[in-house]
């Protein structure tokens, strides 16, 4: 079955196609993968904000203070998340093939700074704690 409809283009009399519309664009199939990789990044998101919660709101063995912070960084990491996965979706609506706009090693790198950014926050914590 071929993701776009150039193969389906002018056979409207199979029985097969009875009852298909024409996709203009990139494909049913792909569009569908982009949404659910969209979805996965706002699921990673809400994960995110689950977790600043639980260390703002559940955790009294760490100074406040640390709390606050690590809780607000990982607010701002959601809100990153969402951001970036909207502009990949957005960057590959539309198109099959090609680079996104943050495929280029950006997201890459802003990534590993995010993950050093909190592995400094949990050494912090581990330190702190009484």
């Amino acid at each position: 079955m071929p993701d776009n409809d150039s193969a389906a283009a002018g056979t409207g009399a199979s029985p097969s196609n009875a009852g298909r519309t024409d996709v203009e664009g990139p494909g049913l199939r792909n569009t569908l993968a982009n949404e659910r990789t969209l979805l996965a990044w706002f699921r990673t998101a809400l994960a995110l904000l689950a977790a600043s919660f639980a260390v703002v709101k559940l955790t009294d063995s760490t100074p406040r203070e640390l709390r606050l912070a690590l809780g607000s960084y990982l607010v701002v990491l959601a809100i990153g998340v969402i951001v970036v996965g909207y502009v990949q979706w957005r960057g590959r609506h539309g198109r099959i093939r090609g680079s996104g706009p943050l495929d280029r090693g950006l997201s890459a790198l802003a990534l590993t700074v995010a993950l050093f950014l909190l592995a400094g926050f949990v050494v912090a914590v581990i330190i702190l704690a009484p």
